[in-house]
């Protein structure tokens, strides 16, 4: 990052540096770690960092950083993306302070970035509900709860095929359809409370500019040539996985989301996968927790939001 300055030291025997490109795998191996200890099961691939680094607006350097002893183990790392940090330190390096030097070098991050102008600054992260060591941490630096995120699943054993409301006809993303899909989107998610509009060219990058990018799991549904509805997956090879479910508001209350989300498992069933599971949050209006149970899904993971205002 910028500075190597903090409110809060590192412990005798650790440094902190800016990351390089040649990283990547440094910190998957070091965020496996941490998932593994935490949830039995790795989160995270090489993928996920990749695209998380070249986010327009990203500063490789600037905007992360790796904590490593003395050894040259990476035994903490911290990125910025959208406002929320990102902060994991290793299972066997606990206890130390290395999770309160990392959140200072975020706030730090966080002001740096902030235009002088700018009159609020905030900064958010996320963690599991199961993780008091974090909760302890935040909640003593003055940081509040906010959303919950639930991460929800459904085995694939056997799937239900959709049925489609009339009028609409089912199929598949094409080339120069993604403007209208981004705006679906923008409008189905502006719905919930603090959505904060993510611009046409960053949500392309995220959703489109990546090796899981399939078209033929971006489910589209049309009414009378509308974009009506969208399902968006990536290809993952190990389950399958929503990412993004919209459908327009005159739309809703049709059983065209169900439909939706059922096309997607048949899909992922049929490509082999075993499992799908998605996340939806609490500050969700539109009632797409009930919808997802409905279909079977249930709560895997419970996650929250920790937020500060760090200007003024």
């Amino acid at each position: 990052m910028t500075s190597t300055k903090s409110p809060v030291s590192l412990p005798n025997g650790f440094s902190a540096r800016p990351p390089t490109a040649g990283d990547v795998e440094t910190v998957v191996g070091l965020v496996t770690a941490c998932d593994i200890a935490e949830y039995g099961v790795p989160d995270v691939d090489t993928e996920d960092v990749l695209a998380a680094w070249a986010t327009p607006g990203f500063s490789l350097g600037k905007d992360n950083l790796i904590v490593e002893s003395d050894a040259g183990d990476a035994v903490g790392y911290l990125e910025i993306l959208w406002g929320r940090a990102e902060a994991v330190v290793h299972p066997d390096r606990r206890g130390l302070g290395l999770g309160a030097y990392l959140l200072a070098r975020a706030e730090q991050r966080a002001l740096e970035r902030a235009s002088s102008n700018k009159a609020e600054v905030g900064l958010s992260q996320v963690i599991s509900t199961t993780d008091t060591a974090a909760t302890r941490l935040l909640d003593d630096a003055g940081y509040a709860a906010g959303k919950f995120i639930w991460r929800m699943t459904i085995p694939l054993d056997e799937v239900i095929p959709p049925v489609w409301p009339d009028g609409v006809l089912p199929g598949v993303f094409e080339s120069g359809d993604e403007q209208d899909v981004h705006t679906l989107v923008e409008e189905t998610f502006g719905d919930n409370a603090n959505h904060e509009p993510q611009p046409f060219e960053e949500w392309k990058a995220f959703m489109m500019e990546r090796e899981t990018f399939d078209p033929n799991l971006w489910i589209v549904a049309r009414a009378d040539r509308e974009i009506v509805g969208v399902v968006l997956c990536p290809n993952y090879p190990d389950e399958g996985w929503v990412r993004q479910l919209s459908v327009r508001r005159s739309w809703r209350g049709r059983g065209l989301g169900t439909a939706l989300l059922r096309q997607a498992f048949v899909e992922f069933h049929r490509r082999g996968r075993k499992t799908a599971g998605l996340t939806v949050d609490s500050y969700n209006r539109s009632g797409a927790r009930a919808l997802y149970e409905r279909a079977g899904m249930s709560l895997e993971r419970e996650y929250v939001t920790y937020m500060r205002r760090l200007r003024p």
